[in-house]
């Protein structure tokens, strides 16, 4: 009976204001996922929802903003209710959240943080898994879409670095940062 006593837990508890800022980042999540693209064919695409699961991955650590950018995608695809689900995305949108948490979680937002979490989302899920998704999805030989996704990625890395310097940079997310952070 001793042991059941006080027993160390792995899970943090989340309180009140932890959870509403998590509904709060959900809903911005969600908002950013329906800011048009820009589009280049059906296979390559420049979007916004990045600065929003960088945000997350950032704010509630590796864990927490994998699972808002796992919620994001399942919500917007059925709020979208275009297109099939292909659960690779979704997997691959956990993944993203989890490299910016855990590369910019309670760290310093400085240029070198954001420039490798930037990268390493670029690199494993853009590059690499996404482009496993659309070759099981459409069954086209790399060569074809390849070059041009490499191209597009080596367009919106340092665009997306850049910007995601200067929205973590901004006084009202520090703040927001230091109040919310988990």
């Amino acid at each position: 009976m001793d042991s059941l006593k006080k027993r160390p837990t792995t899970t943090r508890k989340l309180s009140t204001r932890q959870i509403t800022a998590m509904g709060v980042m959900l809903a911005i999540l969600i908002v950013l996922s329906f800011v048009p693209s820009i589009n280049f064919g059906n296979l390559v695409q420049i979007g916004f929802g990045f600065m929003g699961t960088a945000f997350a991955g950032a704010l509630f650590g590796p864990g927490y903003g994998a699972v808002l950018a796992v919620a994001n995608d399942l919500i917007t695809y059925f709020m979208n209710g275009t297109g099939f689900f292909f659960p690779g995305f979704t997997l691959t949108a956990g993944l993203g959240a989890w490299i910016y948490g855990r590369v910019l979680w309670r760290r310093e937002k400085n240029w070198k943080n954001i420039l490798l979490a930037v990268t390493l989302v670029t690199l494993i899920c853009n590059i690499g898994l996404n482009s496993v998704w659309i070759k099981i999805m459409y069954d086209r030989a790399f060569a074809v879409f390849m070059p041009m996704r490499i191209y597009k990625n080596l367009i919106s890395l340092p665009l997306n670095t850049v910007i995601l310097m200067v929205i973590f940079n901004l006084d009202a997310v520090k703040r927001i940062i230091k109040k919310y952070e988990m």
